[in-house]
Parts: structure tokens; C-alpha cells; sequence
């Protein structure tokens, strides 16, 4: 709740309803008086500045307001009688020049407070922000390189003052997290306490902790997949598979904790349908190449034919569909041996190495 009548934030909320001064660094001011802080120097400073051009905007304001009811009253006055004729033209245009010339004292008074900014952040060239400020103050016009010069050197400021609020509140946040979680921790410990006691515990404790390990287990299953999502990305780079630069932007994401968005999951998804293909055909011709290694240890088939056969495989290109029948009769007669020697393989087995003998010669 922000106390209004508190004389600092009663000041502020005239300064923001009059658009004056640094809105950001004004609303971080009142976030540390809502909360009890003392305010540095600096930022009393600051508002004492701000407070001061608000007065003479004022007395601007005022002045003009006055200058329209006087000119309003003359109008007046000239329905009533022919003696005090003014002339309408010149009226509306001294009206229009005076508003003009307020318009412009505030813009001034908003770069100089831009540039005041600038110089206490060390942001931008002292020199020549005190050399605009210089035309500023003589009234002369400063040229477009230097309007420029401060709107980029602005936006600079405005994105540091938005960091530094976005890194106070997440401390913050942080620090109230982090009181929380042990307070979590001590009442389990006292559970712990309990139980080695021989103490019952009781049907609160109980709901308690099963809602604590569902959550803490939620959060850590939520983690694990991050990391193995992390490890698929770079497996998929040593692989030459899919957009580095899109898979980095990715991993950079999960490693931040960030959500990422749908489509970017639905391309890993794609991209990991495809590694997982390479994986697997990968491992079919491991096995292969391990079984033709067997044949050549057990003397089964002709030596060479099966070292040219465990060639094209190591090569990644195709087998032919006669090799892969000759391999495959060659397997059954080492089933066979394997037998004799009261080494059992499962009908499973087989079938599985013939379909992958088969998916070979393609």
C-alpha cells in the first residue's frame, strides 16, 4: 500500500501526473519508500531537482492560463463596446507564441534533465553532453547529429535503469525464495526429529511432506529433461544435424531455465526423429560388423569375402542383397556352432538379425 501522504511520494505523484522527470527511476524511488528504505543522496537529489522544475512549470502553467482568461476577457470586453477593439489575429497569435515558447522551456528543461542523467550514469562523452547542454542553456538549436546522439545514448540509459530495477526485484524475489526454503528445510528436519524419537507423525505432517516430495520431484524431473534435452542438442551438432545457430539459441534457453517456445520444440522433435534414426542404423551396423568379426574368429564363411563385405559397412555404403544372404546363411551355421557348444541364443535374436541384415542391402 504507498502512503500518499508521505511528503517524498506526495511530491512524486505530482511529478509523474505533471510527466516530469525519469518515470522508470521515479516509480524505483517510490517502490523503496513503499517498502521502508532510507533513499541515497542521490535520489533525494534527484527529486529535489525534479520538484524544482515542477514549481516553475507551474508558474508557466499559470502564466499561461492566465494569459488565455485575459484574452478571453477581452473578447468579452469587445461584445460590450467598440472602444477597446483588439485585434482577434493578433490575440490568438500572441496566445499561440506564448504556449509555443512554454512547450519549448519544458522540452529544454526534459533534455537537460536527460543529460544530467546521462552524465551521472557515465554514459555517453562528458564533453559533449556538457556542450549540448551549453546550446541548451544560450538557446540556441542544437543540430540533428546531437538530437541523435542523446535519443541513442537515452535509450542506452533507459534500458541500465530497467536492468537495475529487473535485478533489484529479482534479488528480491530471490532472497524471500531462498527464506522460504529453509524455513521448508527446519520444519523437515523437525519431522526427521520426530521420526528417529519413535514420535508418530501427525496426518498434517504427513499431507505436508507427500505435497513437498510430489513438488521438489515435479521441479527435478522438469530439470533432468532440460539436461537431457541439452545433451540431444549436442549430439545433433556432432552429428551435422539441424541449425547450429538455432540449436545454440535453444540450449541457451533450457540453460537459463526460459521457456521455449512451441515451435522450437516441435523442430527438436523433428530433428531428433532423425538423429535417432542415424543412432540406430549406426548400432545395426555395429552389431553387424561384431558378428562378421565373429564368423572370421570361428573360420565360418571365406575370410576375404567377409572383409570386403565388413568394408562397405564400415564405409556406410549399401550391402548387396547377395552379401546379405550370404551373411545371413553364414549366421545361421554360427548359431548352430554356438549351440554345439552349449551356447543358446533366443529364436528373438535371430529374427532381429535378419531384419537387420535385411535393412542393410537397401
Amino acid at each position: 500500500m504507498i502512503d500518499k501522504e508521505h511528503p517524498h511520494i506526495h511530491v512524486i505523484l505530482q511529478l509523474e501526473e505533471a510527466r516530469i522527470g525519469d518515470h522508470d527511476r521515479l516509480e524505483s524511488i517510490k517502490e523503496s519508500l513503499s517498502t521502508g528504505q532510507e533513499l541515497p543522496e542521490s535520489d533525494k537529489q534527484y527529486l529535489s531537482e525534479q520538484a524544482e522544475q515542477l514549481k516553475k512549470a507551474v508558474e508557466h502553467q499559470m502564466l499561461a492560463d492566465w494569459a488565455v482568461d485575459f484574452i478571453q476577457k477581452l473578447r468579452e470586453k469587445e461584445k460590450e463596446t467598440n472602444s477597446y477593439r483588439i485585434d482577434r489575429e493578433f490575440l490568438e497569435h500572441a496566445s499561440t507564441k506564448l504556449r509555443n515558447v512554454i512547450e519549448s522551456e519544458k522540452e529544454v528543461k526534459w533534455t537537460q534533465d536527460i543529460i544530467s542523467q546521462l552524465k551521472e550514469a557515465r554514459i555517453g562523452n562528458a564533453e559533449k553532453l556538457n556542450y549540448i547542454s551549453e546550446l541548451l542553456k544560450s538557446g540556441q538549436t542544437i543540430e540533428e547529429s546531437d538530437k541523435q546522439y542523446l535519443k541513442e545514448n537515452n535509450i542506452h540509459l533507459r534500458q541500465i535503469v530497467d536492468c537495475k530495477t529487473k535485478v533489484r526485484l529479482t534479488q528480491d524475489a530471490s532472497r524471500k525464495l531462498q527464506d522460504r526454503e529453509q524455513n521448508h528445510s527446519k520444519r523437515v528436519e523437525k519431522i526427521i526429529h520426530a521420526i528417529e524419537t519413535g514420535k508418530l507423525v501427525s496426518k498434517r505432517d504427513f499431507i505436508y511432506l507427500n505435497a513437498r516430495y510430489e513438488k521438489l520431484q515435479s521441479a527435478l524431473d522438469l530439470q533432468n529433461r532440460a539436461d537431457w534435452t541439452i545433451s540431444t542438442i549436442q549430439k545433433l551438432k556432432e552429428s551435422g544435424i539441424g541449425d547450429f545457430e538455432r540449436l545454440d539459441d535453444i540450449k541457451q534457453l533450457l540453460e537459463d531455465e526460459i521457456p521455449v517456445p512451441e515451435s522450437d520444440v516441435k523442430y527438436l522433435k523433428g530433428e531428433y526423429k532423425m538423429l535417432k534414426q542415424i543412432l540406430d542404423h549406426k548400432k545395426k551396423i555395429e552389431q553387424t560388423i561384431s558378428m562378421v568379426n565373429e564368423l572370421q574368429e570361428m573360420e565360418i564363411g571365406h575370410c576375404e569375402r567377409l572383409s570386403e563385405i565388413k568394408g562397405l559397412l564400415q564405409q556406410g555404403k549399401p550391402v548387396p542383397e547377395l552379401e546379405t544372404r550370404y551373411l545371413a546363411n553364414k549366421y545361421r551355421l554360427l548359431m548352430i556352432v554356438k549351440k554345439s557348444q552349449d551356447n543358446k541364443t533366443n529364436k528373438s535374436e535371430e529374427i532381429d538379425f535378419n531384419s537387420i541384415l535385411k535393412e542393410l542391402s537397401h
